[in-house]
């Protein structure tokens, strides 16, 4: 069987996923982004996980039409608790929220030596999760797909920077980044390199929290809520008038 494309989203994923010897594909769906690791040698063994029997099914058929299930694992189970010590080089989360990806990644049986994560929400709390347990934030990405803007990032262990990224010294923008710093949610490294994306995504936020402060009453216009979100949309006015 010939493999079937990826959504935009998960081409942009599969685009900063380092090559390795082993990856696992966490909550694999329908296995696309699983085969293309095989097909395109990104990987050499793939573990397929998913905790929903229905999806893994099909992504253990698909992988068998393609010829590759000696080389890609399904597995049905929750996150990197289907996996062991040992196994894996990297892990692949995309489709789900932040909170969700950061237990995934403190329940697996070890820190692996990369992470590509692409969370729909809890990015500050990921991010600041992933610097705190010795990771290094080495790539961030923005991407359209169906209408809709995803961001992604790669995660690399502190003692595997040099070997994933050629660099012997590697300023990581997270370290001096201040706790209550809001690029913690919009990507410090995006906000560094500007990509095409990048007004369009700052927009995007910005039209979130203005319809959120559009929505509250009267009687909530003095709280700390209804601040913090007026010092976001003005921080994020102030992005893009830096050009």
């Amino acid at each position: 069987m010939e493999p079937r494309p990826m959504m935009d989203r998960l081409e942009a994923v599969f685009s900063i996923v380092p090559k390795a010897q082993s990856i696992a594909d966490i909550g694999t769906d329908h296995g696309y982004l699983a085969v293309e690791l095989i097909n395109r040698q990104r990987a050499e063994y793939v573990i397929a996980g998913d905790v929903h029997k229905g999806p893994l099914e099909s992504a253990r058929s698909y992988v068998e039409s393609c010829g590759l299930a000696d080389k890609v694992d399904c597995r049905l189970g929750d996150g990197l608790k289907v996996t062991e010590k040992g196994e894996l080089n990297g892990a692949i989360c995309c489709g789900m929220g932040g909170f969700l990806m950061r237990d995934i990644v403190d329940a697996g049986p070890e820190s692996l030596e990369f992470y590509v994560l692409q969370p729909q929400n809890g990015q500050k709390e990921l991010r600041q999760y992933m610097v705190q347990k010795g990771y290094v934030i080495v790539l961030e990405i923005i991407v359209e797909d169906a209408g809709k803007l995803y961001t992604a990032f790669l995660a690399v262990r502190n003692d595997c920077v040099e070997a994933y990224t050629g660099m012997t010294e590697y300023v990581d923008v997270y370290q001096s980044l201040p706790e209550d710093s809001l690029l913690w949610s919009v990507g410090a490294l995006l906000e560094q390199d500007r990509p095409p994306l990048w007004m369009k995504y700052i927009e995007y936020l910005i039209y979130q929290r203005q319809c959120a402060l559009d929505d509250m009453t009267e009687k909530l216009n003095h709280t700390d809520k209804y601040q913090d979100l007026e010092q976001e949309v003005n921080f994020l006015r102030n992005l893009l008038e830096n050009k």
